[in-house]
């Protein structure tokens, strides 16, 4: 045998090996998909059950409802056509409120960075205002901005503006100052070095604050509602509790989870498409 057959051989039996460990790999990461998606099946029905047969045990029936009557009161909420106009609202209160707070984060931010001394003079106020339940504000909005949506649309971009705006400071600040300086010898300076360096170094943290407060927005569209309102999931919710219809008030709750899911879903697949490098940013 020469030594080109020797190497031949040998390149061959290697590349056996790799594709049998790649095959071995990609058999294990399905048996792992495959039973954490079994675990998921298999929790959530052992918790319908518990729900259904072990609540009523413990607390009285017409306080906790059951799955069973909840997916009824749900069905009969969508064939009347009565769920529609209250998921359109609070959508629409969310999502004003959602892309409200993301731009005037984003901006608050980008001001505060670039201007340093005005980070330092706000950064007090700014502590004392997270740490304001914002529940508290919310009889406020309502007294000063009435009954109509914009209570509910400005307290919804407040929960999202915290956010945004304490992440995008954070992300900004991580950027490595020698990279900024590197930067700037080369002769970035301005919306330029901001366009090249800033925003994508603070891409990740702006991005996962985005993929995070959609919910947020949600949270505070329907804590609106829960205080003065005549339509929207919240009021839903809150009219059906004082009525003691228990099963209507955990669809409304059903309702709201699923639709956070389901935006967030799409900012997902949107955020992959648009910014494929931020996709598993540090919240992914």
């Amino acid at each position: 045998m020469t030594l080109r057959d020797a190497r031949g051989t040998t390149e061959h039996a290697t590349a056996q090996v790799l594709a049998q460990a790649a095959a071995r790999s990609r058999t294990a990461a399905a048996r792992e998909r495959l039973l954490v998606r079994s675990g998921i099946v298999l929790l959530g029905v052992a918790l319908l059950a518990l729900w259904e047969f072990g609540a009523p045990l413990v607390v009285e029936r017409r306080y906790v409802s059951s799955p069973s009557e909840v997916a009824a009161r749900l069905a009969g909420l969508v064939l009347d056509g009565e769920l529609w106009g209250h998921i359109g609202v609070t959508l629409g209160e969310a999502g004003a409120g959602y892309l409200i707070g993301i731009a005037v984060g984003l901006a608050a931010a980008l001001i505060l960075v670039a201007v340093p001394v005005l980070d330092e003079i706000a950064g007090p106020f700014l502590a004392a205002f997270y740490s304001i339940p914002k529940i508290a504000l919310a009889p406020m909005f309502i007294m000063w901005f009435g009954l109509g949506l914009l209570p509910k649309v400005l307290l919804a971009a407040l929960m999202v503006f915290l956010i945004v705006l304490a992440n995008t400071v954070a992300g900004v600040r991580g950027i490595s100052p020698g990279l900024v300086e590197v930067s700037r010898v080369m002769g970035a300076r301005g919306a330029r070095l901001v366009r090249t360096v800033v925003l994508p170094g603070a891409a990740p943290a702006v991005v996962a604050s985005i993929r995070l407060t959609f919910s947020r927005a949600m949270v505070g569209a329907v804590l609106g509602e829960f205080i003065a309102a005549t339509q929207g999931l919240g009021f839903l919710i809150v009219r059906s509790s004082r009525q003691f219809e228990t099963a209507t008030v955990f669809a409304g709750i059903v309702v709201v989870a699923v639709l956070v899911m389901l935006v967030n879903a799409v900012i997902r697949a949107v955020e992959s498409r648009a910014l494929p490098w931020c996709a598993q940013g540090p919240h992914g």
